[in-house]
């Protein structure tokens, strides 16, 4: 158990991916962070569904170590019970538009007025400036907007990754916002206004490309899974499978050369360079696939390992869910749920002093903690029973 964060209390209003991971990863060091919710629980809940009556994995698996207050915070009065809890906040995390922030009364201006030490944070798909500061976005649209899209696919159809790296790499780069601008408190005292978008975490995963893109004009095109920057890096069939081999440098290139029994390929002018041997990768993911065909999945993995060759199957989710590395790792832990006896979740993918830091709560059921967290935050037992009764929180 971490709680190098227990001192700090956060307030989430985000939803779906990119502001709850970042919430995700405060709570895995230890921050009491309350996620709220509307009066009927919120629509994040849904996604990828596990099951009749049960909220999805992408809720169950952001959303531990957390506590649900459902407020009507838009109301009067729910507006006043928020700014009270505020006088005992440190984090705000938001997930909205501009607009929408400021309809709501959950914009900077507006909280920071209640307690100025307030950090606030929000993620939105464009930032709340700019001509698209009103949009609203999914990772998807990051993925396009950044050029990431046009780069990846088969032939003339751009290809979407099924991972939503957009989204998550976000909430990284939130949870690193935060912690910097508690940092910064510490020192001065002072709150902070904060801003993450999908649109900047997608860029910025791109930057090399678009760099290069602004300083040659090189226009690239995808190539499958063909590697932009070296080769031979590809996908292979194998006997029995499916690998992938990734080589960099004139060092590994020279080993898998001698590997494949493609020595000629080494004095090659094609391919004296990482540069060359990209442009040319069709050529060597050609002579690649061929060694590879013909050996089974492990015995190509033992031959590329032993000559430290970057390697490894790939993976259906199954798979990866019974990778030896994982279990070695303790990277999943066993979860008790009231709706299902046990949920096998990952921890946060932060490894202290030789460990990862537990999962202390299953995600919460809708408004689990509503009383509770009010009566921590000095309401009185009949006050939150008549909030209870007018459906200010449920």
């Amino acid at each position: 158990m971490f709680d190098v964060l227990s001192d700090v209390r956060v307030l989430e209003f985000g939803k779906f991916v990119a502001a709850p991971m970042a919430t995700w990863l405060l709570a895995g060091m230890g921050a009491k962070v309350t996620r709220m919710e509307g009066l009927d629980g919120s629509p994040d809940r849904e996604p990828y569904c596990i099951g009749d009556g049960l909220d999805g994995a992408a809720f169950l698996q952001l959303n531990t170590n957390k506590r649900s207050l459902c407020l009507d915070h838009a109301s009067p009065a729910g507006r006043q019970v928020l700014h009270r809890l505020l006088q005992s906040t440190d984090v705000v995390v938001c997930g909205a538009p501009g607009p929408t922030l400021v309809h709501q009364g959950l914009d900077y201006k507006t909280l920071s007025e209640v307690n100025p030490r307030i950090i606030w944070l929000n993620v939105s798909a464009f930032t709340t400036h700019g001509p698209r500061g009103a949009d609203v976005g999914f990772d998807g649209i990051g993925q396009a907007m950044s050029g990431a899209l046009h780069l990846s696919g088969f032939g003339e159809m751009p290809g979407r990754s099924g991972c939503s790296w957009v989204d998550a790499s976000t909430g990284v780069y939130s949870a690193f916002a935060i912690m910097s601008a508690l940092l910064d408190r510490n020192r001065t005292g002072k709150g902070h206004c904060l801003e993450t978008s999908l649109m900047t975490s997608a860029y910025a995963a791109m930057s090399w490309f678009l760099v290069e893109q602004a300083a040659t004009g090189r226009n690239r095109t995808r190539t499958g899974n063909r590697a932009q920057s070296s080769g031979p890096s590809d996908v292979f069939r194998t006997k029995d499978g499916w690998i992938i081999v990734q080589v960099l440098g004139d060092r590994m290139f020279a080993k898998i050369s001698r590997l494949v029994g493609r020595p000629e390929w080494i004095d090659d002018p094609r391919f004296g360079t990482d540069v060359g041997r990209s442009d040319n990768g069709a050529h060597l993911s050609e002579g690649v696939g061929a060694w590879c065909a013909a050996l089974t999945t492990k015995d190509a993995l033992d031959q590329l390992r032993k000559a430290r060759i970057p390697a490894t199957t790939v993976n259906t989710l199954q798979d990866a869910l019974d990778e030896p590395q994982v279990e070695a790792l303790g990277l999943f832990q066993t979860v008790i749920h009231p709706d299902r006896p046990a949920l096998r979740l990952m921890k946060p993918a932060i490894m202290i002093d030789g460990a990862f830091p537990d999962l202390r709560l299953a995600s919460p059921k809708v408004g689990a903690h509503s009383a509770d967290i009010l009566r921590e935050a000095g309401f009185g037992t009949d006050e939150v029973a008549r909030l209870m009764e007018a459906r200010v929180i449920a």
